[in-house]
Parts: C-alpha cells; structure tokens; sequence
C-alpha cells in the first residue's frame, strides 16, 4: 500500500489535493446550495476552524472549482446525509485495555465492501501544527458515490506525532445542530492536541453538528470514550482498565436519548460490545499486542463483519506506549498488513 504525503501549509495541502480531485474527474457542478445552511456553517468554521477554509480554497483554485459550492459540500455533507434519517445503519468497533504490557487500542472499520477497493493511507506534514497519518475510507457515504469523482481525503481514524489517536462510531440519536462534522473534529483534534487531556477541551469548546461517539488514547496510557449527542457529551473512562464502544451510548443520561433498537432492533451493537469483552476479560492481565487481531477477525461472534452489505476494511492494532502502529486489511484469509509510522 502506497502512503500518499502532503505538506505545507494549509493551502498548499488543499492545492496538492486540489490536483488530485481535478486528476479524478471530480466536479462540485451537481451542487444545490442552501443559503441559510451554508451561513450557518460557515460562522461555525469561520470561528472554530479558519485554517481548514484556507485549505478548502487551495482545493478550489487547484481544481478549478466553484469556490461556494466545494466548501458547501464539505461543510454542509454530514448534516445533509444525517437528516436523510439513517437509510443506512453503520456499525464499528473500538476498544483499549490497559494492562502490564502497555496500553492497547483496537478498532475494526465496517462499511461498504467495495470500499476496501478505495480506503487510503495519508500523511500530512504541516508545520503549522502536528503532523498526523489517517486512515480514511475516501469520504464514501453510499454504493453510488463509490468511484473516483466522488473520493475525499478525509479522517476516520488519525495517529499523531505526539502519540495522540482518536476514531470515531457511529451513534443513533435524531439530535442535530450546526458545528463541525465528525471527519473535521477528528482532524483538528489531531492537528492541536498532543494527549487526550487536550482533546477532551476541544469537545468543551468547539460544537459537533451531529452526533457520534469518538475513542481516545495517547501515549501516556490514559483513553477515553466521548459520548456525543451535539448540544452535550459525556466523557467515559475505563472501567477496570477496560474501555470499548460500539455504537450504542453508556451513559445512562445518554442512553435515554439512544434510538440504536428502535431504528433497528437487530443492531449488533450490543452484541459486539458483549462478544469483546468476553475476549478481553479472559486474557486481560496477558493480553498483548498480537491479540487484538485475534478478537478483531472473529466473524462467528459478530465483531468481523463479512456479508454483502457490511464488511469490516480496515483493523487497527496500537500499543500506544510503545507507540507501535499496525494497520490490517484483508482479515482473516487474505490479511495483509502495513506498519503506520509518522
């Protein structure tokens, strides 16, 4: 797997981008703007996240774009997929245990199956702020954005160089609001904190426009679960030196507001949640890096996902303190595996 990098700063990233998305045939000509939509966003990252219009303009001048349409689209895109109310019900996995060997993190990303054909690996190298590598599935929301016009470098998942990972579930609530999407609290997250304590401020400060859980750990062992329904969020710690989320809310506050089992009350959420920790609570006190995969392609339990509608992509296997990085695709009877390092 090849690592594309960008550098520079945020305009020149969005310019080397820019190039890409032109290479790629993409084009923002199919966009409908709605003006008091885009107002308000655009106040929001006006406010919060000046840096990344900038890059968004070196996108657009790159490409050759409309300028109000692109930033429309990548502003507006999340808000305008939540309020089509859950035509589609995603399911992820992650969790940390915390144990004499180090600190571990492991996450499994189920999507669309063609979408293990686009998911990218990318760096980026900006001396304005923390260098960082993503995973990211390419900003695929459905089958029929699954071709090259419509492919994205966004953040799903992100280690930074200061040791600092953050990733993100899928949560069911009908709650929404303006504020920064999902891909775009992750990256600024990754670009200014260097330790969970850090990012755990910028959820104080910055508001989300829908929400979704987020999982965090950093080099010095510490992680955490944020619990996100937009107007508020909890912040979950480890229970026993064990933190997991699916995609169900834990606080009870939270969980008041959950709709995972009325929009589908065959959701694996809480199955999968069960399944990982039975795993884990077996070999907790022994676990070591080498089994988070193990846990992580087990199909029979329902934490691998292999059917014609989901598939798991991509599985991560971190030991934060010794801040080894493993990245696996292909799990279980084609794994292959590349080493994330920034």
């Amino acid at each position: 797997m090849r690592i594309k990098t960008f550098s520079g700063d945020f305009y020149e990233i969005g310019k080397q981008q820019g190039k890409i998305y032109s290479k790629n045939g993409v084009s923002f000509d199919y966009v409908r703007v709605n003006p008091k939509l885009y107002r308000n966003q655009l106040k929001i990252y006006q406010r919060y996240y000046p840096e990344l219009l900038e890059e968004f303009k070196g996108i657009a001048e790159a490409g050759n774009f409309d300028k109000d349409k692109l930033i429309y689209s990548f502003l507006c895109e999340e808000i305008l997929f939540f309020l089509k109310k859950f035509h589609i019900k995603p399911i992820y996995t992650i969790f940390g245990v915390k144990n004499k060997n180090g600190v571990f993190v492991g996450r499994n990303y189920d999507w669309i199956p063609i979408t293990e054909k686009f998911f990218k690996v990318y760096k980026v190298l900006n001396p304005k702020r923390n260098s960082f590598i993503a995973v990211t599935d390419m900003g695929i929301l459905n089958k029929k954005m699954v071709n090259s016009k419509f492919l994205y470098y966004t953040v799903v998942d992100a280690i930074n160089d200061k040791g600092l990972y953050i990733g993100f579930t899928f949560a069911y609530c009908k709650r929404w609001s303006f504020g920064l999407s999902c891909v775009h609290m992750a990256k600024l997250i990754t670009e200014t904190c260097s330790n969970v304590k850090e990012a755990i401020k910028v959820f104080e400060n910055v508001p989300l426009c829908c929400p979704k859980n987020f999982f965090l750990a950093d080099k010095n062992g510490q992680m955490v679960a944020i619990e996100h329904i937009v107007k508020k969020f909890k912040v979950v710690y480890p229970n026993n030196d064990i933190l997991i989320k699916t995609n169900h809310y834990i606080d009870p506050e939270l969980a008041k507001e959950d709709l995972v089992l009325k929009i589908d009350r065959n959701h694996s959420t809480f199955r999968r949640y069960y399944e990982v920790f039975r795993k884990i609570s077996a070999i907790k006190e022994k676990l070591k890096q080498s089994d988070i995969v193990e846990i992580l392609k087990d199909k029979k339990s329902g934490i691998y996902q292999d059917n014609e509608k989901r598939k798991t992509i991509w599985t991560l296997s971190l030991n934060m303190i010794n801040r080894n990085y493993m990245l696996y695709w292909g799990l279980p009877e084609k794994r292959r595996q590349k080493i994330l390092k920034i």
